[in-house]
């Protein structure tokens, strides 16, 4: 082998190191999961992380009023802004929210928690509303499983929407 081409072989060596490098570097970290939350004060979307858990601190002050939003759109637009709609908010009750955080800070420990409720227990601590009403509904009732029916609902043109998600 020549020394021209030695010379090139080595400079292309150190430029795809080089290119390496600066993808280990300069990579992205992994993506946070967001999800929708609704301020019931300032009756606004916003995101949060995923794992939160329902009622959080809204967005302009410490109150806990700051709820889950489930947000719908036709399949493909969740992008467009004005063809996403809330279907329904969501919010666990403030007994079983302590214990899905315990849980969750247990768990990031490596500990185990005990299970305080009952999985069957669990719908009486989860409550529903739609947007426009102040009524919140316990999961057990018919009112609850009627707002939830939203997500399978058909709109004008025979679709059912897709939940949405700030990620996608």
């Amino acid at each position: 082998m020549r020394a021209d081409e030695r010379k090139k072989l080595t400079l292309a060596g150190v430029l795809f190191a080089l290119a390496i490098l600066f993808f280990v570097l300069f990579a992205s970290p992994k993506r946070e999961a967001l999800q929708y939350f609704y301020d019931e004060s300032e009756q606004q979307l916003f995101t949060a992380p995923a794992d939160f858990i329902a009622p959080i601190k809204g967005i302009n002050d410490d109150q806990l009023d700051g709820v889950r939003a489930i947000v719908i759109a036709p399949e493909g637009q969740c992008g467009d802004k004005s063809a996403r709609r809330i279907a329904y908010l969501e919010k666990w009750s403030p007994q079983f929210k302590q214990h899905l955080e315990a849980a969750k800070r247990a768990k990031a420990a490596g500990q185990s928690v005990p299970n305080i409720v009952d999985r069957s227990q669990r719908k009486f601590h989860r409550f529903v509303r739609r947007e426009d009403s102040p009524q919140w509904y316990s999961l057990n009732t018919d009112q609850a499983a009627k707002i939830i029916a939203a997500l399978r609902t058909k709109d004008a043109q025979g679709r059912i929407p897709k939940p949405c998600t700030p990620n996608r």
